[in-house]
């Protein structure tokens, strides 16, 4: 967590855009539900087009994680369970998953809005996470994009997933990998 009695906000947030990385090796230790929604909360101020809010959450934790797995699992080809569970096991050994819903849209130029907007809801939920302590990894696997994923999951069918973002508390922190410096992919036009 950041101390905010030290030093510029400014250079706070800075340090948490610089500093956040992916992590997928989380402690056994249970992430609170009602802080994770508070984040939530404070996640949806991003740029929507038209106040459209083109987003909606499903936490997978404890028994419901569980009850989903088993689920999902029983309605899978015999052959392909065991394939199928290792690459879900990589996503859902994290204590919580966060589940970013959003509409499908007949519309492409508004389906493109809507998914910038629900990106930028993940990317500040990223940051308030990594703020607040927590270790995250954003996923998108395959697998989210199967009827029967989203049907066992709850979604319409006029729904699709933008993202699972596992939570949960670190053992260790990885370091940020070096990014290209702005100035040197950066053209003014003139």
């Amino acid at each position: 967590m950041y101390d905010r009695t030290e030093g510029d906000v400014n250079v706070i947030l800075k340090d948490i855009i610089r500093n956040r990385v992916s992590s997928n090796k989380f402690t056994s230790t249970k992430v609170e539900t009602d802080h994770i929604i508070e984040l939530l909360d404070y996640s949806v101020y991003a740029p929507n087009h038209k106040m459209r809010e083109p987003w909606r959450f499903i936490i997978l934790e404890g028994s419901g994680k569980a009850n989903f797995l088993k689920n999902y699992l029983n309605e899978v080809k015999e052959e392909q369970k065991d394939d199928i569970k290792k690459n879900m096991e990589k996503v859902f050994q994290a204590p919580m998953v966060v589940t970013f819903v959003m509409p499908k849209n007949t519309d492409y130029a508004d389906e493109l809005e809507d998914l910038q907007a629900i990106s930028a809801v993940i990317q500040n939920f990223l940051l308030l996470l990594e703020e607040q302590g927590y270790g995250s990894f954003w996923k998108t696997p395959k697998y989210i994009e199967s009827d029967l994923f989203k049907e066992i999951l709850g979604l319409n069918t006029n729904e699709i997933i933008a993202g699972l973002i596992m939570v949960g508390y670190v053992e260790s922190k990885n370091q940020p990998k070096p990014r290209k410096k702005a100035k040197d992919i950066t053209t003014i036009y003139s």
